[in-house]
Order: C-alpha cells, then structure tokens, then sequence
C-alpha cells in the first residue's frame, strides 16, 4: 500500500488510485498485490533471513520482474489478468531473491510517479514500517530503485501510520 499526503485529493479507477480526507489535507494512494506474499511462495522466512545477509543492494540484478503472488494487479497498473513476471530466472536463489526484491521496489517507484503524474505532490521521502523496514539491505534497494531516502517509523508495526493518523485527526477534532 502506498499512500502520500497531499494538498488536493487524486481519483483515477483505471489505475487503482483513491483519496481519504484527513483534516485540510488527503490521504493519496493505492494497493498493489505484490509483496511479501510472493517471497513467501518461494522461499521459508529462515531462507529469507540468511539470503538478506548475501544482498547487494548496490548492485542490482538488472532483472526486471513484477512479482504477484497470482494473476491480477491493482495498482499501479488495475489489470485483472496480469500475470506475474519472474523469468528469466537466475542461476542462485539469492540472485531471484534479489530480483524479486527490486521487482517489488519498481512498482513501489512507478506507483509514486503515477501519483506524481496524476496531481500529488512529488515523493521527496519515505517513512516506513512494518518488518521489512526493519531490513538494511531492502531498504536501501527501495532508495536506490525509488530514489528518495526512506526513514523508520518510531514503531515498527505495521498499523503505526494509521494510528499516527487518527491521533492526529482526533487531537484536531478537539
């Protein structure tokens, strides 16, 4: 899920893109299908921790996936029948790992510039949570495919931006 904060709200269907008013401002974004869920299809967390340690972010694979863990994407692209791309495959897991990583880092990337694209004010930086922000090596593959530095929330848990949200909206409300 990508969201952003902007001045004035962005709704394209074609494109899986919806706004959330929050205050004076909007809540910009939408939900892709990849993610963690495809790692997971191919490989045990245990394999995950150790092939993290063997990443080399500053070297990307030059493959170019779309990593989904079925037919059918949201966003950035709202295709239904789009079929997941993870060939050509490599000769190590590392490497597929590494390529599925920077998949899931190039739709982050286009789905901030189609925002962009559609009205949002330009991604200048990320803060992230959930457990893979917790990962040295798949941040810096996100800021190296994206381009903007990303910051770790205060928590990592995954619901901690939107509890942020709320608290914000309530402490306004009174």
């Amino acid at each position: 899920v990508l969201k952003l904060l902007s001045d004035k709200p962005v709704f394209d269907a074609q494109h899986g893109i919806y706004s959330h008013r929050l205050g004076n401002t909007w809540l910009v974004g939408g939900a892709s299908n990849s993610g963690g869920a495809v790692l997971l299809q191919y490989f045990k967390l245990e394999q995950i921790r150790e092939m993290t340690k063997q990443l080399d972010p500053e070297n990307l694979t030059g493959l170019e996936y779309y990593p989904l863990p079925g037919v059918g994407e949201r966003f950035p692209v709202n295709d239904p029948n789009m079929m997941p791309i993870l060939e050509p495959l490599p000769g190590d897991s590392v490497t597929f790992f590494q390529g599925i990583l920077e998949g899931i880092a190039g739709i982050e990337a286009h789905g901030y510039q189609l925002l962009h694209k559609l009205g949002a004010p330009k991604v200048t930086e990320i803060r992230t949570t959930g457990g893979g922000a917790q990962n040295p090596a798949w941040t810096r593959t996100r800021e190296r495919i994206i381009g903007v530095p990303l910051k770790p929330a205060r928590s990592n848990m995954a619901a901690y931006g939107t509890a942020l949200l709320a608290a914000g909206h309530f402490a306004k409300a009174l």
